[in-house]
């Protein structure tokens, strides 16, 4: 199955190579090797995957997604989010607001990783769609809790990467999400949804946005 190639070469393979193989390494030419390796698969895994994020089939977009989500984790795949001239972000945002619980979950997951390793990120995110925000409003409502999760610790590093773009989540109806998420008694299972949501409503009151109840 293409899903199960896709999981098992951008999991294993980068995880292997970064925490067996590299570090192993005995000889300055093995070194060399296995970096070599690494880099290629890099360059060549991450286009391999955009392709099939654009699948019809739902298994084969989950497979991908999961696949780009492994692969945010290190830096050179941070570097191509952030360089000009490809849509890599803006399909990760897209797939956020797919209708596929899955294939948003592992998407949210890469955005939320991606918006916390850089705050140029969090900027570009907002630039690449028109849809962003109501797609962050829909993570943050999510049925799903993992989705939820994931949704409200994007809206927390968009809050604390820019006060100007704190500013607008704040003057719209994120604002009245966050304060309804964060108002609910934490039971065990919704007990991080819940102190997240209120980590970014303490964060608009930093900035002055909102004024704490009395």
């Amino acid at each position: 199955m293409v899903e199960t190639e896709l999981k098992l070469i951008c999991g294993d393979v980068l995880d292997a190579l970064d925490k067996h193989l590299i570090p192993a390494a005995t000889t300055g030419k093995s070194k060399v090797f296995y970096y070599e390796m690494e880099k290629i698969f890099k360059e060549r895994a991450l286009p391999d995957s955009e392709n099939y994020l654009f699948e019809t089939h739902d298994q084969q977009r989950q497979a991908a997604t999961e696949c780009m989500c492994n692969m945010v984790l290190h830096k050179e795949v941070q570097e191509r989010f952030l360089a000009d001239g490809n849509d890599w972000l803006k399909l990760v945002v897209l797939l956020c607001g797919e209708d596929d619980d899955k294939v948003q979950n592992v998407a949210a997951g890469a955005l939320a990783m991606l918006t916390a390793a850089h705050e140029k990120l969090c900027l570009k995110m907002t630039q690449v769609t028109t849809q962003w925000l109501e797609i962050l409003q829909w993570l943050c409502l999510h049925d799903q809790l993992s989705v939820q999760h994931w949704g409200l610790v994007i809206a927390y590093n968009l809050l604390a990467a820019d006060a100007e773009l704190a500013r607008k989540l704040v003057e719209s109806e994120l604002l009245e999400i966050l304060t309804v998420v964060g108002k609910q008694e934490p039971d065990e299972k919704k007990a991080e949804v819940v102190q997240t949501a209120r980590e970014c409503l303490i964060k608009c009151m930093d900035y002055g946005f909102i004024k704490p109840v009395s």
